[in-house]
């Protein structure tokens, strides 16, 4: 026999986990409508010269591409896609007369990257992308992280918090010091700061250049790290980066710009202790040009980061002459998922129908789908156990599962035309409930019933 198990680093998921897992799904689709975004979908696999482009990915990333050969196809041609922004950036390059500018899309899927399975790490794992493409707007940087808090907040998303840094800062700070020739080097050192700390950062900032290094001197790996570990704060801040770096003209222009992106979420109604302004914030991939954003539920930083993002100038360029700037931020499904769930701060359930209709024994089945029916046509979910056996084991069956109410009906039942409601919790039932008042009696007891689980 084949063993079931599934190939590391992927994952069943049973329908304890789908079920909130769709309920934020939809939660996040409505965010991105609520702010005018529209959805596109793109494959799953992309040919290998989009995704491997020069400034498509870093080095580290394209390492872990899927690649995938059709029967005698060619070998390398084709892969999965690695995220949904490149893709993103083909597709509007192509649609460009189609769509016009600005355009603000979002997309959810999967996407695959073959590296180490760890905690909250897949190979394959769901992105929620929301985009705007074609303006150079502040305010649409701000939006990013407006939509980041808003849709984490309507998902009920224990306390976190978005970071924010410009790349310009980090460039301009690194060119003042004379080795914007290694900025690409240094940002992806940075980016592990969280992963391997400082002591291991500091050793690949020094490693020499032809052992993979940045070749820094001890002085100015130092440097460096003292700049992002002591840039972590609110926006007073960006005053002691402007005092040691303003007359850099990339660095000022990156400081007013994350200034600028901090006073329109204050306007947008987001709490000062939900921003921070970390300067150390570089952001592994090579196509960040401006804002770059990182959030992190408060207490569960081992996660990494659940929503991130930022501008990106240039990414287009690959594709089409036209410029089109782009901003946009991705919220990692799976990996929010497995930190609500150690957090016990994920809502599950074994069914999606809230009433179980039982199938009483010696009552004609077609009173159950008669009765499940007009509960359904009242817009409330409910299931029929399928086989006439003992009620008491019915009732187990809608209590293990997450049923909340269970409607039953045997053979006085029907000759009266009454139904007994029973709340699967408390054990409580209501008795002799004509059936004319169906719909009203459920809806009535599923609000006491999401009343009480407010309260508790």
């Amino acid at each position: 026999m084949i063993d079931p198990r599934v190939a590391s680093g992927l994952r069943d998921l049973l329908p304890a986990v789908m079920i909130p897992r769709e309920r934020i799904l939809r939660t996040f689709r409505e965010t991105f409508a609520s702010f005018g975004f529209v959805p596109i979908e793109t494959p799953h696999i992309e040919r290998m010269e989009v995704l491997t482009g020069k400034g498509a990915g870093s080095e580290e990333v394209l390492r872990q591409i899927f690649e995938v050969t059709n029967k005698g196809g060619t070998p390398g041609e084709l892969a999965l896609r690695f995220d949904l922004t490149v893709p993103l950036a083909r597709f509007v390059a192509r649609h460009i007369d189609e769509i016009g500018v600005p355009f603000k899309r979002y997309a959810v899927g999967s996407v695959f990257r073959g590296e180490r399975p760890a905690k909250g790490r897949f190979r394959e794992f769901v992105q929620c992308d929301f985009d705007t493409i074609g303006t150079d707007s502040r305010l649409a940087d701000a939006e990013t992280a407006l939509v980041i808090y808003s849709a984490l907040t309507a998902a009920e998303v224990p306390r976190f918090t978005i970071a924010l840094n410009d790349r310009k800062i980090l460039d301009g700070a690194l060119e003042a010091l004379g080795l914007d020739g290694k900025t690409g080097l240094v940002l992806r050192s940075l980016d592990k700061l969280n992963k391997i700390g400082r002591d291991g950062v500091h050793a690949e900032l020094a490693r020499p250049a032809e052992e993979g290094g940045a070749g820094l001197s001890e002085e100015q790996a130092a440097g460096i790290l003292d700049f992002a570990e002591g840039g972590r704060g609110r926006t007073d801040v960006l005053d002691a980066a402007e005092a040691r770096f303003g007359a850099n003209e990339r660095a000022a222009r990156g400081i007013a710009d994350l200034r600028a992106v901090a006073r329109l979420l204050e306007a947008g109604g987001v709490p000062a202790d939900r921003i921070a302004i970390d300067l150390g914030l570089a952001r592994g991939l090579d196509y960040y040009t401006g804002v770059v954003f990182e959030t992190t539920v408060d207490g569960w930083e081992r996660f990494g980061s659940v929503a991130s993002g930022g501008r990106y100038d240039n990414l287009a360029s690959l594709f089409t002459p036209r410029r089109l700037p782009g901003v946009g931020a991705s919220i990692g499904l799976d990996r929010l998922l497995a930190l609500m769930e150690e957090a016990g701060a994920l809502k599950g359930a074994g069914t999606a129908a809230p009433v179980l209709i039982a199938n009483f024994p010696g009552t004609d089945p077609g009173v159950p789908m008669r009765l499940a029916s007009a509960l359904r046509k009242g817009g409330i979910g409910c299931e029929i156990y399928p086989e006439p056996i003992q009620v008491g084991k019915q009732m187990g069956y809608g209590t293990k599962h997450g049923h909340k109410l269970a409607v039953i009906v045997g053979p006085d039942e029907v000759a009266g035309e009454t139904f007994n409601l029973r709340d699967l919790e408390t054990r409580h039932e209501d008795r002799g409930l004509a059936w004319s008042v169906l719909e009203d009696s459920v809806r009535g007891a599923l609000e006491v019933i999401e009343h009480r689980g407010a309260s508790s």
